[in-house]
């Protein structure tokens, strides 16, 4: 804030969406301005915006080695900011998604946790039923070798 600087870190980064990322980043600086139009006045000298800071480009971002995970990547960069010990070619996605989705889960301002429980339920059930009734269909699956049932899944 005090350098009136705006750093753009990129995890993926190309040349040919520079321009785009610039006129997005723009487009953000606004609508803050716009949001927070009130506390602007209050806490900062007549003509102050966030549309006025200086729009820069970092290298200190760390590198994803694909196009499909950006979110989970930057969220486990997020999370791992203050710590070095963890690189990017340590990231596994799989393994990631898992860790961030249940880290988002058992969170507990999780207002929806319940709901997403029974959801869960409801969704194995149907898978067993479905099972039962016309047994596996993939017949190297764990779940097809042994069958279960409803009160053994739960």
């Amino acid at each position: 804030m005090g350098d009136k600087k705006v750093e753009l870190w990129d995890s993926l980064p190309a040349a040919k969406y520079n321009a785009s990322r610039y006129q997005l980043a723009e487009r953000i600086m606004k609508v803050l301005d716009y949001i927070y139009k009130d506390e602007i006045v209050k806490h900062f000298d007549k003509g102050w915006q966030f549309a006025k800071f200086n729009i820069v480009r970092t290298d200190k971002a760390r590198r994803q080695l694909n196009g499909c995970d950006c979110g989970i990547f930057v969220m486990n960069w997020l999370e791992d900011i203050e710590c070095t010990s963890r690189g990017s070619n340590q990231f596994q996605r799989a393994s990631e998604r898992v860790r961030v989705a249940l880290s988002l889960l058992k969170n507990p301002k999780n207002t929806r946790l319940k709901e997403v429980r029974e959801s869960a339920r409801r969704v194995v059930d149907e898978e067993l039923d479905m099972l039962a009734q016309h047994g596996p269909s993939i017949p190297h699956h764990p779940i097809a070798r042994k069958p279960m049932t409803r009160s053994q899944a739960k």
